[in-house]
């Protein structure tokens, strides 16, 4: 295996490889762009094209370009050799990766979707035996043999060991089977099927492998009528969209991806004609779901059903959307039905859709008026309370214009001068903020507490404190660059331990200290420039001496001297 990752790494360029993904300035010897892992306004993921590896000061996750592919693709290493092989035009057959070899080499993920690819074919048959089934596929549910075969519906027959057996004999062990969570343990130690006597509809990752299954009973008196694989090292449902792997391929054609609730929901968008749906794997949207969406497009719909649990859905999606710097927009459903499902089946559904797709608006404003008619706009209190829930909306919003944009339509939506409404945001954003640092700072008591000013320049990219605290980037460009520095020449520095995360437990006691302090000695500074003033006066007597030191060194070059006197004069 070594002469394989080898060559793929000799015939590929990172640059390249990550590009593809976010883009990428030039930032001296190296690229800098902004974290594909996490949400962030100044760039701090770091790419080498001399050392050929990747590093993000914001996650401390680093690596080549493989490791990059397994992160960002959220696979394992042998999908992730797939893809990068076809980049580098290597023919993997000439390796003679035998599936005996795959074994030997593979890790549990791999193990795990071998046994779902298994239990795919031992489904298939079933389904196929199984008359009762079909009928209710066919008749109550309405999918003919086309959407059957295309969303890869199947049967797991009422037999509690059955799929067990057929899949030791592929050799696999009991211990394989209960981790893959398509089996589980009587008391007496014996393994059964997970599944039984239900509809399999599988969960694919984004390479198409199956790795769980959303089960569904079909006779009313079988409980319960749900059931679904509890998450293992190849699924969580947390960071899976369902069908994602398809609607994907449809990008280029559509341009947008459409987010529904469940499973059911996409096919009946398919039957639509609208192949650019995605679920998420029965849970909440979260932050993993919204990084995935933005990996493929950042023109997203969100469609949800009529009921009561829609606003707090809707809530809850948009202010994670909007963290993500994703703003959706809204597929809002006639009244008359509940759900796409329903809709689908009524006539002329297809212009009816196709119709709601062209009005949906910016959720945003798409909430605010479905929800301001729920609180009673004579009453004062009312009229804030909605007004509150608006504004930690804007707050989520991660983009400084936007937010001005969405104060402006709230003012003229209320028949409020701007500037009022401003005074109060500032006030309901100055209440949130110190309710949060109140409960961070609970029961801490550093009166007396005097901190070592080397502790404080390390310990402001502890946990990226520097990024809350100094969101400018021309005020912080200067501390960064000069970091940056010290990562590229100076190996053996505290910096380099706290970038890499590999300080000791002691130094991490010291560091939490150094937070109470800070927060504390911030925490009446609104203004930004405020704050990046004491941080400075803070720091620079340090700065000052690392200087020295690096100048009267004379492991460093004149080249590497040179440029850090050049980031001083531009301090």
């Amino acid at each position: 295996m070594s002469q394989l990752t080898e060559d793929i790494l000799s015939k590929i360029d990172i640059v390249d490889i990550v590009s593809k993904y976010i883009p990428l300035k030039r930032s001296g010897s190296n690229f800098a762009g902004l974290s594909p892992f996490k949400q962030e306004k100044t760039p701090s993921f770091m790419v080498s094209p001399h050392k050929q590896i990747f590093k993000d000061f914001s996650t401390w996750i680093w690596g080549n370009a493989i490791t990059f592919i397994m992160e960002i693709e959220k696979i394992d290493f042998w999908d992730a050799i797939k893809i990068l092989a076809k980049d580098s035009n290597i023919d993997l057959k000439q390796y003679e990766l035998s599936s005996d070899r795959m074994k030997d080499f593979s890790d549990d993920r791999e193990k795990i979707k071998r046994i779902h690819k298994l239990s795919q074919q031992y489904f298939t048959k079933e389904l196929v035996k199984n008359q009762e089934a079909l009928d209710y596929l066919n008749n109550k549910r309405w999918l003919g043999d086309d959407i059957i075969d295309k969303f890869g519906i199947w049967f797991s027959p009422d037999d509690n060991y059955g799929l067990i057996q057929f899949i030791k004999d592929k050799w696999f062990s009991d211990e394989d089977i209960l981790q893959s969570s398509l089996a589980k343990k009587w008391q007496n130690t014996d393994s059964y099927s997970f599944f039984r006597n239900r509809i399999m509809f599988p969960i694919y990752d984004v390479m198409s492998n199956v790795v769980a299954f959303w089960a569904r009973a079909f006779r009313v008196w079988d409980n319960p009528k749900y059931l679904n694989s509890w998450d293992h090292k190849a699924y969580d449902k947390s960071k899976i969209l369902y069908w994602l792997n398809i609607a994907k391929q449809n990008l280029n054609i559509y341009d947008k991806l459409i987010v529904v609730e469940w499973y059911m929901d996409v096919i009946a968008l398919f039957k639509l004609g609208f192949p650019i749906w995605v679920a998420t794997c029965w849970t909440s949207l979260t932050e993993e779901h919204m990084k995935l969406l933005k990996r493929h497009t950042e023109n997203v719909y969100f469609l949800f059903d009529n009921d009561e649990a829609w606003e707090l859905a809707t809530f809850r999606a948009l202010k994670i959307a909007y963290a993500q710097n994703i703003f959706p927009r809204l597929i809002i459903l006639p009244q008359w039905v509940k759900d796409i499902d329903e809709l689908e089946i009524q006539e002329h559904s297809k212009d009816v859709f196709d119709n709601l797709l062209k009005n949906a608006r910016d959720w945003f404003i798409s909430y605010r008026e479905m929800c301001v008619n729920k609180y009673d706009q004579n009453s004062p209190i009312d009229k804030q309370k909605f007004m509150n829930k608006m504004f930690e909306l804007i707050l989520a919003v991660d983009n400084y214009t936007i937010q001005d944009d969405y104060k402006r339509m709230l003012a003229d939506k209320f028949g409020f001068a701007f500037e009022i409404l401003e005074r109060q945001f500032k006030k309901f954003q100055r209440n949130e903020w110190a309710f949060e640092l109140k409960q961070k700072l609970n029961k801490v008591d550093d009166k007396f507490y005097q901190p070592d000013r080397g502790i404080i320049f390390n310990s402001l990219f502890y946990q990226k404190f520097i990024y809350k605290y100094i969101q400018d980037d021309s005020l912080r460009k200067w501390i960064l660059d000069f970091v940056n520095f010290l990562w590229d020449v100076n190996s053996w520095s505290l910096i380099n331990k706290v970038l890499k995360w590999e300080i000791s437990e002691e130094e991490k006691k010291s560091f939490d200290e150094m937070h109470i302090w800070r927060e504390t000695q911030l925490e009446s500074l609104h203004d930004e420039n405020k704050r990046y003033l004491f941080i400075k006066s803070v720091i620079w007597t340090i700065l000052q001496s690392q200087l020295q030191l690096i100048l009267k060194d004379k492991k460093f070059s004149d080249k590497q001297k040179s440029e850090l006197l050049e980031l001083k004069n531009n301090i």
